[in-house]
């Protein structure tokens, strides 16, 4: 029996090869998904995005979307459906969670985010801290910031830390040079696990593959899958995979991806 029956892929930079300014899939990895498709593994792709513009993309790719990837989507970091005739299907448990996540984060915006965006701002500005923009989504609840640099970036976690003390709905997210608050249970761990649960795959046999710091709680060991990382992926995601007992993969992006489900299917 293979080790895996479950394949989760971040989108950009980990399946989509952005390294020439151009969104790209490699051939090999194309063929690797059809394969890990054949041999009953399903995929999953874990994004920010949300599903009609990964949906999108993907055709723009040449992949023939949903015949036979992806099973699944997780949208917008925390939105779970199943692809069906090329669309998004609910069935009743995706449709209560996908609930309680879109509840959750009207919730995060109305009751804490809304209230308090211009002390926040004013506060970040008082220390050097200012963001380039700032946006509010409320559909994924979602409050973030934009900088010039990761370092800024980073820089401005800790202070949104310290704002959110005694506001358990809210945590701090963080990619690149983007940081924010979302709410606590809209990470793509939370909903790989939950997908893994109603699936009934045990988190041993899922794979999360991934490149960013939005990806950390699906490659960090907490929810006990296997993590790993793309060899484009941030220093910090490399050490997290590795210190989980994860895979570094010797090439970056979709060749990666490839790298990747072909050790999968080996084992």
């Amino acid at each position: 029996m293979q080790r895996f029956d479950l394949i989760a892929l971040d989108l950009d930079s980990t399946l989509l090869d952005w390294r020439d300014g151009e969104a790209k899939v490699s051939a090999a990895c194309k063929a690797a998904l059809h394969r890990a498709a054949a041999a009953g593994v399903q995929v999953v792709i874990a994004t920010g995005r949300t599903f009609r513009e990964t949906r999108l993309e993907l055709i723009a790719q040449g992949l023939a979307w949903g015949d036979p990837v992806p099973h699944f989507v997780i949208a917008q970091e925390k939105f779970c459906y199943r692809v069906v005739n090329g669309k998004a299907h609910e069935d009743d448990a995706l449709a209560r969670w996908n609930a309680e996540r879109a509840a959750e984060a009207r919730e995060a915006i109305e009751r804490f985010v809304l209230p308090n965006t211009a002390q926040w701002l004013q506060e970040l500005a008082a220390i050097g801290l200012a963001p380039r923009r700032w946006v509010i989504d409320t559909g994924a609840g979602w409050f973030s910031l934009i900088y010039a640099s990761g370092d800024e970036a980073r820089q401005a976690e800790k202070t949104l830390q310290g704002f959110i003390a005694g506001m358990p709905a809210l945590i701090p997210n963080r990619n690149a040079f983007i940081v924010g608050l979302i709410p606590r249970d809209g990470t793509k761990g939370k909903a790989l696990r939950f997908l893994a649960q109603t699936l009934g795959i045990a988190p041993e046999r899922v794979m999360a593959i991934g490149d960013s710091l939005n990806d950390r709680d699906m490659l960090n060991g907490e929810h006990g899958f296997f993590p790993v990382a793309v060899a484009n992926a941030e220093p910090e995601i490399k050490d997290v995979v590795r210190a989980a007992g994860g895979l570094v993969t010797v090439q970056p992006a979709s060749d990666g991806v490839a790298e990747a489900i072909t050790w999968a299917l080996a084992r």
